[in-house]
């Protein structure tokens, strides 16, 4: 049942954010009671946290995965977009804001941390090794800079999304002059 309430928990915070999710939701869809899903967690920020722990470890493999891949910086980085696109199909805004302003600091502090590790991490090594970025360019400021353009194309439910994400990850590796 523990993992049942994650996954459920998980598709609710995704779509809905942390605030507006209830264990009162999550306790209905499963077809539970709110006790069993206390019997598991000890309340709703921890199910939020164990969530997010699971989506990190996750994401950061497979961001890891593709970044140790010995193809081309520009289809590293792209490919890493793209997964993130697949995979968590929610705002990155939204979960950054629930993080900061609904859950306890140390929540906050520990999520955050995860969030580094796990997502920024992979980017950040992938910039670092790359000999083409001219030396003036700030390999943090670059990833998150680049983090809010592939957060524009998380959420999106157009057809073209996976097109229009690989536009705009072509613009900020080129720039639009000549």
């Amino acid at each position: 049942m523990y993992e049942e309430i994650l996954d459920v928990a998980e598709e609710l915070f995704m779509k809905q954010g942390y605030n507006d999710t209830s264990t009162r939701q999550i306790a209905k869809i499963l077809g539970i009671t709110q006790p069993n899903i206390y019997y598991h967690f000890k309340n709703k920020e921890t199910i939020y946290y164990q969530v997010m722990q699971r989506l990190a470890n996750e994401v950061g493999e497979n961001l890891r995965g593709w970044a140790a891949k010995e193809t081309s910086f520009e289809e590293k980085i792209m490919e890493m977009a793209l997964y993130l696109q697949k995979r968590h199909p929610f705002s990155l805004f939204m979960m950054m804001h629930d993080i900061q302003h609904t859950l306890k600091p140390e929540t906050a502090k520990k999520l955050f941390t995860l969030w580094q590790d796990s997502y920024k991490k992979p980017f950040l090594e992938a910039f670092e090794a790359e000999a083409k970025i001219r030396a003036s360019v700030d390999a943090d400021f670059a990833v998150g800079q680049l983090f809010v353009l592939i957060s524009s194309y998380l959420d999106s439910p157009k057809e073209t999304a996976k097109e229009d994400l690989e536009k705009a990850v072509q613009l900020f590796f080129y720039g639009v002059l000549k």
